[in-house]
């Protein structure tokens, strides 16, 4: 027996010994199957899945068939969670160099023009500036006003309730 399987009791009798090791082989490949699957979000054909590529088969089997195909690759396709976390750094670097490639204009050769082109470059990155702290600002006070609007809703509510009681 390989050492991955548990030990089978001492004690058991020979034939119970290989009955419960044949079912820890069974258990041991069971959990395999499902750490295998879950970094994909689980088995392909959980849930509406079956059913749906049953009825496909019947109605017609190419559709069964390419929802089959689907089911089992669509998984693989997907970027899984270990994956992602592991691009994670790249993606980032690949961001900043995409806005230091938009952002780095080449120098056009006119010392004049370079500097007034910085200079609005930074006025108009300032203003954007503002304009998203003022949008915070607005988001914050609307969150407020909704939140004074249900808890005036809510108190009239409860005058209203404990007026019919």
């Amino acid at each position: 027996m390989s050492a991955a399987y548990p030990a089978v009791p001492a004690d058991f009798p020979p034939d119970i010994a290989r009955r419960w090791a044949k079912h820890q082989r069974k258990e041991w490949k069971r959990e395999a199957r499902a750490r295998r699957w879950a970094s994909y979000g689980g088995h392909p054909l959980r849930g509406w899945r079956l059913p749906v590529m049953i009825l496909g088969f019947i109605l017609f089997w190419p559709i069964g068939l390419a929802l089959l195909a689907y089911f089992f690759w669509r998984p693989m396709m997907d970027c899984n969670p270990n994956l992602r976390a592991w691009m994670a750094p790249w993606k980032q670097r690949a961001r900043e160099a995409v806005e230091r490639h938009h952002r780095g204009y080449a120098p056009s050769g006119n010392v004049a023009f370079d500097d007034y082109r910085e200079s609005v470059l930074k006025r108009l990155d300032e203003e954007r500036r503002q304009l998203d702290a003022q949008a915070a600002e607005f988001a914050e006070y609307v969150r407020n006003l909704r939140r004074a609007k249900d808890q005036e809703e809510f108190e009239r509510f409860m005058s209203d309730r404990g007026t019919k009681n």
